[in-house]
């Protein structure tokens, strides 16, 4: 039995994970990377790229040892169904470990095998994009029917209807490089139109991270356009140099904003502040960080930065300027991992940008998929998630994943 139809059938409960608030991709992954070991038995030992990945995250559970956040590794009882896993460092552990398996059996897929998965995946993929686009006319009155009349309850709903578009654009790049690859401009005009139809429904959400993921997302596939030969190693690299520069680059960005008095979005603005916060907490122990999530124990308030908060209403003072984690992976993996962990992050992706395959060397519709893949992943790790979102990375191995099920499929099948 192939191990393609296992991927398809998780794909198919994606955009339930979505209605959820996008939190079960974690699971998810689980469910889809156990079978690998029956159906694909992923070559040893791992490949480079793998082993970097794991050495990262092996740094980053070894940090929960002098992390200020650190609570045990579990609490509750499965039996009594209270179970949970405390612990980010076994979250991020185990995802890292799912994802490889996962990752290893889709590439032991044999091509021209996975037709009708390929089918279904994107099915399911659509279906999700029908979903959010419902979800930008009709949440709010259902919002308002789930959650009650209380703003701060709505909130939660509200929020997760952004996770759910985050999530959306993370395979918004499969669906758009696999519509636009098909023969005929009629095709490319539904990909225009598909790709235009989900600005609309962001900036209707007042989802900015998925909005800021669209147009990375146009950038990566200009950039491989450009440049058929490297384009994909100009991205990555980007990308890890982004992660090895970050406190010096994004205090250089916010510094040059304020002398030129620029003035940011509310959301952007609190992000702004946050970083700054973030940049003083990753100098303070620049070698090993103050260990994995340690920004949850950052109570530093607007009250304490009252040349901020009289920019802000007066309730804000008692709101935490980092509210649990700074909304920018980088900085985060600076704060909590310290160079150490800045280092291994930035030369996974290097090793990650020398071994995947020339763009040109790839069918278009899998060329575009990897590069907007990678614009949509740097929009929400700039911007969005937690760093040790078990959920996030779940979701954006599987979008990978379904990467590798689409080149799987017959080349002449369109």
């Amino acid at each position: 039995m192939s191990y393609a139809p296992i991927l398809a059938a998780a794909f198919v409960l994606w955009p339930v994970m979505g209605l959820l608030g996008a939190q079960g991709y974690g699971p998810l992954l689980a469910l889809a990377a156990l079978p690998a070991l029956a159906l694909a038995r992923p070559k040893m030992p791992p490949a480079n790229y793998a082993l970097m990945a794991l050495a990262f995250v092996a740094w980053a559970a070894i940090s929960e040892i002098w992390s200020p956040a650190s609570r045990g590794l579990i609490s509750g009882n499965l039996l009594e169904g209270n179970f949970a896993i405390r612990a980010s460092s076994v979250r991020i552990v185990l995802t890292a470990l799912f994802g490889a398996l996962a990752v290893a059996g889709a590439l032991r897929i044999a091509t021209g095998t996975a037709q009708i998965s390929t089918r279904v995946m994107l099915g399911a993929f659509a279906v999700q994009g029908l979903l959010v686009a419902a979800s930008a006319v009709f949440g709010g009155p259902v919002v308002a029917m789930i959650y009650g009349p209380d703003p701060m309850e709505q909130a939660k709903g509200f929020q997760n209807i952004g996770r759910n578009a985050n999530a959306f654009i993370l395979v918004l790049p499969i669906l758009a490089a696999y519509l636009a690859a098909r023969p005929g401009w009629r095709w490319k005009a539904v990909a225009g139109g598909l790709v235009l139809a989900s600005v609309v429904v962001v900036v209707r959400e007042d989802s900015q991270s998925a909005l800021i993921g669209v147009v990375f997302m146009l950038m990566a596939w200009a950039i491989v356009w450009l440049i058929p030969r490297t384009g994909y190693r100009w991205l990555i690299c980007l990308m890890a140099g982004y992660v090895a520069s970050a406190p010096v680059l994004i205090g250089f960005a916010i510094n040059l904003m304020r002398q030129a008095r620029i003035s940011l979005p509310g959301s952007f603005q609190s992000r702004a502040w946050s970083w700054e916060v973030v940049i003083g907490k990753a100098v303070e122990k620049p070698l090993f960080g103050h260990g994995i999530a340690a920004s949850k124990t950052w109570r530093e308030t607007y009250a304490d930065h009252p040349a901020w908060l009289a920019q802000l209403p007066g309730f804000w003072a008692d709101y935490p300027v980092v509210p649990g984690h700074p909304h920018n992976m980088a900085l985060q993996i600076w704060a909590e991992t310290g160079v150490v962990g800045a280092v291994l992050a930035g030369l996974t992706l290097v090793v990650i940008a020398f071994r995947l395959p020339t763009p040109q060397s790839l069918r278009p519709d899998v060329r575009y998929a990897i590069a907007g893949l990678v614009g949509a992943v740097a929009s929400l790790f700039s911007f969005s998630y937690n760093v040790w979102n078990d959920s996030f990375w779940a979701s954006a191995i599987l979008a990978a994943c379904a990467i590798i099920v689409l080149s799987r499929r017959n080349r002449a099948s369109t």
